[in-house]
């Protein structure tokens, strides 16, 4: 059994450096908490690297590692706002803090959503496209109609089609 070469991170992590990474990421993030959490992350990404190969450079290396964890976090965050109506209900209730909602809200919330996936899917299919592409990808009419090749006073009918059946089929 060959031993890895133990490398005393204190060689490479200072305390001015941890301070400058949290000040750099909380102007960039603009959230000390998560600015701090990525600085830990940091940290910990640094002292992996420390510990195979010692870097020539450990400040820049600390830098690249933590703006590479920034776009990371920038990119998860992007994505859980824009396909965050995707996610499964169930993963969702797990994650509700003590406080929420008691479970006779929650599912009637879960019968709104299947209901109103029930109705999307009763929809024609021109009807659906418009109603997503303006209520979840939040284009504009100039902007659908120009996508689907229609006049935008055919997407204003498809769209006033597709929320009179949603509001119907929710109401029943």
């Amino acid at each position: 059994m060959s031993a890895q070469p133990m490398t005393d991170i204190s060689a490479f992590w200072t305390e001015s450096l941890a301070d400058e990474l949290l000040r750099f990421l909380t102007g960039r993030l603009k959230c000390p908490d998560i600015a701090a959490e990525l600085t830990h992350d940091t940290y910990l990404g640094l002292r992996q690297i420390a510990e195979k190969t010692p870097p020539d450079n450990a400040r820049a290396m600390a830098f690249r590692i933590a703006i590479n964890l920034t776009i990371d976090h920038q990119r998860k965050t992007m994505v859980r706002d824009r396909y965050g109506a995707d996610e499964d209900i169930d993963a969702l209730v797990d994650t509700l803090p003590g406080n929420a909602a008691p479970p006779e809200q929650v599912l009637i919330g879960q019968q709104r959503l299947a209901a109103l996936q029930h109705a999307l899917g009763e929809l024609p299919q021109a009807c659906r496209t418009v109603f997503l592409l303006h209520g979840v990808d939040g284009l504009t009419y100039t902007q659908i109609a120009e996508r689907l090749g229609i006049s935008k006073s055919q997407v204003n009918k498809l769209l006033a089609q597709a929320m009179a059946h949603c509001a119907r089929q929710l109401a029943d």
